[in-house]
């Protein structure tokens, strides 16, 4: 339970450190990407390419994206103890559950892409 506890303080903490992590400009291009369906949140809560055909800006902006988002995860994970892939898990599902709109996408356990 502990255990539990403690991620679920990770993963609001997460949302805070990504907020303040993650530029206006980014958040802003990340969503037009996720509009556009360029750009879907993995269950392991970073972000892919889904079009391959995307241009290099949005390859670009994954990367970047995930790199901030991996520190964010990996500050959280380090401060409450909890492994990495935990914070990272959890902050899919909310993200999934909560930020995405209908038609943009997510990829599903097996690996499939989906629309919202």
């Amino acid at each position: 339970m502990r255990s539990l506890f403690s991620a679920l303080i990770a993963l609001m903490l997460v949302f805070g450190g990504l907020a303040a992590a993650v530029p206006a400009a980014f958040a802003d291009a990340l969503d037009d990407a996720r509009a556009a369906g360029q750009i879907g949140e993995r269950p392991d809560g970073y972000v892919a390419v889904v079009d391959a055909s995307a241009p290099a800006s949005v390859k670009s902006l994954v990367d970047s994206i995930n790199r901030q988002r991996r520190e964010a995860y990996q500050k959280i994970a380090t401060e409450k103890g909890v492994p990495i892939e935990q914070i990272g898990a959890l902050t899919a599902e909310k993200i999934i559950n909560e930020k995405l709109r209908p038609g943009m996408y997510y990829m599903d356990a097996s690996g499939a892409w989906k629309q919202k």
